[in-house]
């Protein structure tokens, strides 16, 4: 009997750690959005459904950290800013990262 089970090899477009190409509206699941500064600190921000939503996050973070210095407050302000979520085998994985 012939064995009909088809292998199937990941596309070669998709996001490295990913079954698929993550875009701006890809939906994530258990995505996180996570600020990163000087010296390996780091601040989770929140959860997040989408990279448009996670660049959308991090704008108001940034605008808030920058109101607060304008009111003379010291705010830590990152570096960048780095999407967290689950890729292959459930393991998390970094989607994307950009900068504030």
């Amino acid at each position: 009997m012939k064995n009909t089970t088809k292998r199937t090899k990941t596309p070669a477009n998709t996001t490295p750690g990913f079954t698929l190409r993550i875009e701006e509206t890809t939906e994530l699941s258990d995505a996180f959005l996570i600020a990163e500064f000087d010296g390996g600190r780091y601040e989770p921000l929140g959860g997040v459904i989408s990279l448009r939503e996670a660049k959308e996050f991090a704008d108001n973070d940034m605008r808030c950290r920058m109101r607060d210095l304008e009111a003379g407050k010291e705010p830590a302000c990152p570096d960048g800013y780095v999407v967290w979520a689950r890729g292959v085998d459930g393991v998390y994985q970094v989607a994307d990262r950009f900068n504030p």
